[in-house]
């Protein structure tokens, strides 16, 4: 049984929307700012105006769109099946690439460190409902840490913290090639990481339809190796989209579109990840919000259009606007949260940030994982049987009892979903607790994970390995690991 999903459009606007990106395409087309790119498409039948703008022809989306597989697997890094996409499930994760730390020891907002993106990942590995880790902060270089090797210590930390998928946010190519590097080694070898692959590079282009230099390398460098890739696309409604979202939808699956067809030039077959980050632009105060609303409107419409191509689609949000771990940032994470699961976006993150992706919240992840739970509990079909149906024991029962001390209750109560965090307890029971809000449990439960929770070691080397590499580029050369 699939889960329950909204599909608002009709298969006639889903066509209108389709043919409108792909006529952005043929014009104005895009910018691409990358010498080798702009070839490999004007061998296949694009046009150049200009330096670097490139139309593309409306066959070519299709032979793309035909190539791509619709489905296919990410595994963890022991090599186990994690996330089947394409299958109709949802799959939720932390991160993206804050800024900063809401530290729950001090309460203070702290720059984010490598040592926040290890716990971050510890914090990931324990939670049951949280399916992948995406780099969740941005940390900031220094003299001892130069930027040509912040992204290759952030891998580090996720790595060696959590044996869940990744998805990570890379600033150029030759970052990314170390990256996949490092996922090598920890796979045992490059043919094993392409067979069973437990990393995602998370790639966007600029809105509206410009694709720069490093998109584009790291693009290709994760096609050639036959890879799964993220290309998406993040214009905010009313500033780098059209104010009306079906027009910003249409910027969006245009930009993704690019990227699918550079991706099956490049390399064909290769797994293409399509998708959006829904923004809109809140004209009161110039500032940039996930949308409420009309942030799940631009989602679920954004999400039925990947599934009509048969493209994996990945999105947000279980995260908000709030600007701390406050009663707005719960609200948002249960109303984004289950808006993306309607949606059915194969992989959601954003989970435990607030101040729109500015900030990361350790007690937030822990509601986000709750609400993950709940929200794609609530979306699966039920069970419609003779014995759940229970007509001869409705009829046994009969007028006016109850059916607490029936066989069929005890066989069937823990089916029904009981909360971790959320506390359904009666009041006094409550009180002679120490009357915590939700805020206090999910603190106290983030304490108790980085005390106690222990992540399977890599094997024996790996991290040297890891490490000398990191080196290597420290020094300005790539070396291949032993």
């Amino acid at each position: 049984m699939s889960a329950m999903r909204l599909n608002p459009l009709s298969e006639a606007e889903l066509e209108k929307l389709h043919e409108a990106a792909v006529s952005v395409l043929a014009n104005p087309g895009a910018r691409i700012m990358s010498a080798e790119a702009r070839e490999l498409l004007l061998q296949h039948g694009a046009t150049l105006e200009g330096e670097d703008l490139v139309r593309i022809p409306p066959e070519l989306v299709a032979i793309a769109l035909a190539s791509a597989p619709k489905r296919f697997t990410i595994f963890d890094r022991n090599g186990e099946p994690a996330m089947d996409l394409g299958a109709g499930n949802v799959y939720v994760g932390t991160g993206v690439t804050n800024l900063n730390y809401l530290n729950p020891r001090t309460f203070q907002v702290e720059d984010f460190t490598l040592p926040a993106v290890a716990e971050t990942a510890l914090l990931t590995d324990a939670l049951p409902n949280l399916d992948f880790l995406a780099t969740p902060g941005v940390v900031r270089g220094s003299d001892d840490l130069p930027l040509s090797i912040v992204n290759q210590c952030e891998f580090r930390e996720m790595v060696t913290n959590t044996t869940k998928p990744l998805m990570v946010l890379i600033a150029g190519g030759p970052e990314l090639s170390d990256v996949y590097e490092m996922a090598e080694l920890v796979a045992g070898g490059a043919d094993a990481f392409r067979e069973k692959p437990f990393v995602i590079p998370y790639l966007n282009s600029v809105s509206p339809m410009l694709f720069n230099p490093e998109t584009l390398d790291k693009l290709f460098i994760s096609a050639d190796r036959g890879v799964p890739v993220v290309c998406q696309a993040a214009p905010q409604v009313g500033a780098t989209g059209p104010v009306t979202i079906a027009g910003t939808v249409v910027i969006s699956a245009a930009e993704t579109l690019v990227g699918l067809v550079l991706s099956q030039l490049r390399n064909p077959g290769t797994p293409f990840i399509s998708g959006t980050v829904p923004f809109l632009m809140d004209m009161r105060y110039g500032s940039v919000t996930a949308g409420g609303p009309d942030g799940v409107r631009f989602m679920v419409t954004m999400g039925q259009l990947c599934r009509w191509w048969g493209l994996p689609t990945v999105g947000m949000t279980f995260g908000g606007d709030s600007k701390d771990a406050d009663e707005q940032a719960a609200v948002e994470v249960g109303f984004y949260g289950f808006g993306a699961v309607l949606a059915g976006v194969d992989l959601v993150f954003d989970a435990g940030c607030i101040e729109g992706g500015l900030l990361f919240s350790p007690e937030l992840l822990v509601i986000s994982d709750e609400v993950a739970d709940m929200t794609r509990r609530a979306v699966e079909p039920l069970e419609i049987s003779d014995e759940t149906i229970a007509l001869d024991l409705i009829e046994a029962v009969g007028v006016g009892n109850v059916y607490l001390g029936e066989d069929h209750t005890l066989a069937h109560f823990r089916e029904l979903w009981t909360p971790k965090m959320l506390d359904w307890r009666g009041r006094r029971e409550w009180e002679v607790d120490g009357a915590k809000t939700l805020r206090t449990r999910c603190r106290e439960r983030v304490f108790e994970i980085w005390e106690t929770h222990k992540v399977d070691p890599l094997p024996d080397g790996v991290l040297e390995g890891l490490d000398r590499i990191i080196e290597a580029r420290r020094a300005g050369a790539a070396v291949a690991p032993d």
